[in-house]
């Protein structure tokens, strides 16, 4: 075939199609009409001698051709739009982009907030896909072009990705206000005998790294509940007598309902990091939102590790233990 005799608009028709996989959805991602975007799906059927998506009862499915396609279609559009913004530099003010970021529950109330408020005041033509965060999957979502860039915890983050740190996080305990065994202070001994409420993001079931401290000095919790989601929490607590470990962003947000107090034990503060993948290291809208994630959070890095350790000195050394080793720690997970 003469690819001069192909309209690469199809490619980007193609792309919208299976991403969406609803003929609606996606003529409305190119401002098109559906009996455009219907038109040009004949057209791709006809290029490339397949059906490409069926219609069943579920919906639109891709046929194996049409999966064979998705990840190649997906690096050749991010190699064309590459080569098409080296003609200039990226300008957020006009640049109309769509950036898919997968990020937890915990990370979207850490951070997506402020970036919303960033991107409306830089970038007001830029929209946001938030997804939610698959850890097994999120290295190949990176490398599929499913996902732009993956912000967790750095212990989670995937073997194939380049990664550069948010800020450091630290563990804080939560209970109702009302809670009848906890005063003014949290013992150990009472943290041990209360039981627990874990959030397990990945799925880990009833261990995690607070188990692993416990463990170190002899000592061990009882975890009634395991449960995926931080949203969660408050609706469980504020009708238990049960105990949590959060990150302290996270914490924060509760307290106009819940109680916090120190964790009873030395846990190391651990790093939120980004991570995206070689192929669209330089691509300059993502080059644009990465700097801009780690600007909007740079002044959160040092004060946690300074609230536990007593000075900025320490908060610095101890982020900068973070930086030079990010995949230590189970990260986000209490």
């Amino acid at each position: 075939m003469d690819i001069r005799s192909v309209d690469l608009n199809l490619l980007v028709a193609l792309d919208a199609l299976l991403s969406e996989r609803n003929v609606t959805r996606a003529a409305s991602r190119l401002s098109l009409s559906q009996s455009a975007m219907s038109a040009t799906l004949a057209r791709l059927r006809t290029l490339f001698g397949d059906p490409l998506l069926l219609r069943t009862a579920g919906g639109m499915l891709p046929t194996s051709k049409g999966l064979e396609l998705a990840a190649p279609l997906k690096r050749v559009l991010a190699d064309v739009a590459r080569l098409v913004q080296q003609a200039g530099a990226f300008d957020p003010a006009s640049a109309q982009v769509t950036f898919t970021i997968a990020a937890s529950d915990y990370v979207e109330y850490a951070i997506l907030p402020r970036l919303v408020d960033y991107l409306e005041a830089n970038a007001p033509l830029a929209r946001v896909a938030v997804r939610a965060m698959d850890f097994g999957a999120v290295g190949r979502q990176l490398e599929t072009g499913e996902v732009d860039l993956g912000i967790l915890g750095a212990g989670f983050a995937p073997p194939n990705a380049r990664s550069r740190p948010l800020f450091l996080e630290r563990f804080v305990c939560v209970v109702r206000r009302d809670h009848p065994r906890i005063k003014d202070r949290l013992s150990l001994d009472e943290f041990c005998a209360l039981e627990h409420l874990l959030v397990a993001p990945s799925g880990s079931g009833f261990t995690a790294q607070t188990d692993d401290a416990l463990a170190a000095i002899g000592r061990r919790r009882q975890i009634r509940l395991s449960v995926p989601h931080f949203l969660l929490v408050p609706e469980i607590l504020v009708r238990s007598d049960m105990i949590v470990v959060l990150p302290e962003r996270l914490a924060r947000r509760y307290r106009d309902r819940l109680r916090i107090f120190e964790l009873p034990l030395e846990m190391p503060p651990f790093a939120i990091v980004e991570v995206w993948h070689e192929r669209t290291h330089r691509d300059p809208a993502l080059v644009w939102l990465r700097h801009a994630l780690t600007e909007l959070t740079r002044e959160e890095a040092a004060p946690v590790a300074a609230r536990r350790s007593g000075g900025p000195q320490s908060a610095a050394s101890s982020a900068r233990k973070v930086r030079s080793s990010p995949r230590t720690t189970r990260a986000s997970r209490s």
